[in-house]
């Protein structure tokens, strides 16, 4: 019966020690924690952006901004394939595919860039619409109507498809 006795009181105690006791309180914090609202990040220019960084810039000859305009017409068709989808016929046309109307969905340029008027047409460092002329697939012709604003006179500037420029 001792040995009975010594068993149960071993039992007790093994159980006693291996029960959790009460958890101590754990006094709440005496600040509140207010999370601090996400700042958006500005969002980094695509490479189009970057080649028209300078577009309208008056420190550069105004043939240079047909050039920019060029380039980005460039990587814009090495990137779209499918001439039979959105095809560019006019001004209104590049406008809406640079902006992401184009097979890929791809952004070239983003709507609140300095190219664009308020109309969102492809504008020349004059404010005059530009004048897009497509020879071809892949083959477009820039002309500003220039300093003077009338297009199709002496003053303007004309950037072949070949990336060269023309006489008025």
């Amino acid at each position: 019966m001792l040995l009975a006795f010594a068993l149960v009181a071993i039992l007790a105690i093994a159980v006693w020690l291996l029960l959790p006791g009460p958890s101590p309180e754990v006094p709440s914090p005496s600040f509140r924690v207010v999370s601090q609202p996400e700042v958006p990040k500005p969002l980094r220019p695509t490479a189009a952006e970057l080649l028209l960084e300078n577009y309208g810039d008056p420190a550069t000859p105004p043939i240079e901004d047909l050039r920019a305009m060029h380039r980005v017409m460039t990587g814009y068709f090495s990137l779209v394939k499918d001439p039979s989808k959105n095809p560019i016929g006019g001004n209104a046309d590049l406008a809406a595919a640079l902006r992401g109307d184009n097979p890929n969905r791809e952004v070239f340029v983003k709507a609140n860039n300095k190219v664009f008027n308020s109309q969102g047409l492809v504008q020349d460092r004059w404010g005059s619409v530009l004048i897009v002329h497509p020879e071809g697939w892949r083959e477009i012709e820039f002309r500003s109507a220039g300093p003077d604003k009338i297009p199709y006179n002496a003053d303007d500037l004309i950037l072949s498809p070949t990336g060269i420029q023309k006489a008025p």
